[in-house]
């Protein structure tokens, strides 16, 4: 049974991760307009695609790993608080990666695009993953 909910975190991870990079360039990449950017505008259906095949990698090489260490640290698992600041910190870091991977320096200066734009995106949604995973992880089954 644990392993089916995994396997359910798994797509809830693809969904909130493409959904956070597209939001992502929805916002700041939409300022950026030259051709010389790859964005949502020139790049459409394809710039959805792509993090559904990053994410469907990264969960179970990174997220699956860590959310079962996670899971073990009987502490950590005990506080929703914690857990969930735990992941936010981690998809925090991981927009701040993404943004200056996504966007040359250049860009960032001329068109005025901002990091904490990343940062505060994907710290909400690793909040809400966070409690996504801990309701399916760590709350008890009820059946009727």
């Amino acid at each position: 049974m644990r392993v089916a909910r995994y396997f359910l975190l798994w797509f809830v991870f693809i969904w909130m991760f493409t959904g956070a990079i597209v939001g992502l360039e929805y916002i700041e990449g939409y300022k950026i307009a030259t051709t010389e950017y790859f964005g949502l505008r020139n790049m459409g259906l394809v710039l959805v695609i792509i993090p559904i095949f990053l994410s469907s990698i990264l969960y179970p090489v990174i997220v699956l790993p860590l959310s079962w260490l996670i899971g073990m640290i009987r502490w950590v698992r005990a506080s929703l608080i914690l857990y969930a600041l735990l992941y936010a910190v981690m998809w925090a870091g991981a927009g701040a990666f993404l943004f200056y991977e996504s966007y040359e320096v250049r860009f960032i200066q001329e068109y005025e695009l901002y990091v904490s734009t990343a940062i505060i995106l994907f710290g909400v949604v690793g909040l809400v993953y966070a409690w996504i995973e801990w309701r399916l992880l760590f709350r008890p089954v009820t059946t009727v």
